[in-house]
């Protein structure tokens, strides 16, 4: 066995066992696909999936076994290569980071911006997903980074906690919610809201922070974009409860804000990594410039010891 039957092996699983969509990730034919499969399984021993008429229905529990290994041993030769190249060429790749439509528009365009004028040679790219495919796309080696406010990760990747976000309450201007001095749940549950989709983490803390008061707010849309929402926003559909970084003042001349951290539970921004990831110089670079109160020793640690010492996150800086 080589490692091009293996990454054709978790390629092919992680497109759903299509494979055309295989091949076109892997830069193949679809017979060239079929063919590293089927070398691996002679080798082997065995069918690495169930099959009727050469159509793929599932994975055998052997293939499940040895998809686990084949992902290890693709993940140790990245890593192998990622050494390499730091040793010859720390300034030259490709990184993928993953994060939100959310953090993409307000938490990244500064680092990036850094980023690409200190590194001009690094193909960066960015994957906009809703957390879970996030972390997905870290745990499968398809993004090196994923950024986003995150409750639980699978024990295969890391959260290192950045920054803390509170929430503010979005209106138009003149809205009578603006003359509520203190705002509160019970306030701001008599106008229709605008929230994000409940892919989000912010929307499970809002949602829970008004019915464990036992109040029930009018939704009348749910997004994915914070631009969108406060378009809406502006019209007078609704008002919405975001993160405080989605409010520009210069830009949002339309709107305004109430701070409610008094009123929503904060969210953690975190970087995700894989565990056991060794990665390129660059990266690192990246990492310190979105969060520089977190140093290479201590995602280091984080990501090849089983059970680091945490971050303290009651020392985060909002952001």
């Amino acid at each position: 066995m080589n490692l091009r039957q293996l990454r054709t092996l978790c390629e092919l699983v992680d497109r759903g066992l299509r494979v055309t969509d295989a091949a076109h990730a892997t830069y193949r034919s679809q017979s060239s696909v079929t063919r590293q499969i089927q070398l691996l399984e002679k080798e082997l021993g065995f069918e690495l999936f169930a099959r009727r008429s050469n159509k793929l229905l599932h994975i055998t529990p052997q293939g499940e076994r040895i998809v686990e290994i084949a992902r290890r041993m693709v993940h140790d030769a990245d890593n192998m290569l990622h050494v390499g190249k730091n040793a010859t060429d720390d300034e030259e790749g490709a990184f993928t980071v993953a994060t939100t439509n959310f953090h993409a528009r307000y938490a990244l365009p500064r680092v990036i911006r850094y980023f690409v004028q200190r590194y001009p040679r690094v193909r960066l790219s960015l994957r906009q997903n809703v957390p879970a495919q996030c972390h997905e796309l870290v745990a499968s080696g398809k993004a090196d980074l994923a950024i986003c406010a995150a409750d639980e990760v699978p024990d295969d990747i890391v959260q290192i906690p950045c920054y803390c976000l509170h929430r503010s309450v979005m209106t138009p201007v003149k809205h009578p919610l603006l003359k509520v001095k203190p705002l509160t749940l019970e306030a701001i549950a008599r106008y229709p809201l605008i929230t994000f989709d409940e892919a989000f983490s912010g929307s499970r803390v809002v949602n829970k922070a008004f019915s464990d008061k036992g109040l029930r707010p009018s939704i009348v849309l749910s997004a994915v974009d914070a631009d969108v929402s406060k378009i809406y926003v502006g019209m007078g559909l609704g008002i919405a409860i975001f993160a405080s970084i989605a409010f520009d003042p210069k830009q949002d001349r339309n709107l305004r804000h109430i701070d409610a951290r008094h009123l929503f539970k904060p969210s953690h921004l975190s970087m995700i990594l894989r565990r056991g990831s060794h990665l390129r110089n660059f990266m690192f670079d990246f990492m310190r410039m979105f969060a520089p109160k977190v140093d290479r020793a201590y995602i280091e640690e984080a990501l090849f010891t089983k059970n680091p010492q945490p971050l303290a996150l009651t020392d985060l800086t909002e952001l």
